[in-house]
């Protein structure tokens, strides 16, 4: 199993996750972890694209900035993107999706 695939099935074990087709699969993106109605997290080329929400990521700025992994978007992006090759590559992408998840649940409420 790959770095990616972990991620996937482990993402998908999170509450009320689960996984199906990325709406930008037509971009060349896999499948990807949706909650309710909101697409969280997609991967593609290696990499994984959390949907952390704009109030998170400007939260974490400079936490994200400052790990190699993580490329942030610009100024009012939603998404970052996270290289996922390592076992700590993937604890660090799963942290984020929980970051993601609290975050749609907030916004669906």
């Amino acid at each position: 199993m790959t770095a990616l695939d972990d991620f996937m099935v482990r993402g998908a074990r999170l509450r009320g996750v689960r996984i199906q087709a990325s709406r930008f699969r037509g971009r060349g993106h896999g499948d990807a972890l949706w909650l309710g109605t909101r697409e969280i997290a997609h991967h593609h080329n290696g990499q994984v694209d959390v949907r952390l929400t704009r109030a998170v990521v400007r939260e974490l700025r400079d936490e994200l900035r400052s790990d190699a992994r993580i490329d942030l978007r610009g100024a009012g992006f939603d998404w970052i993107l996270v290289r996922v090759r390592t076992r700590a590559d993937v604890e660090r992408a799963l942290e984020l999706l929980r970051y993601a998840t609290h975050a749609a649940r907030t916004i669906a409420r």
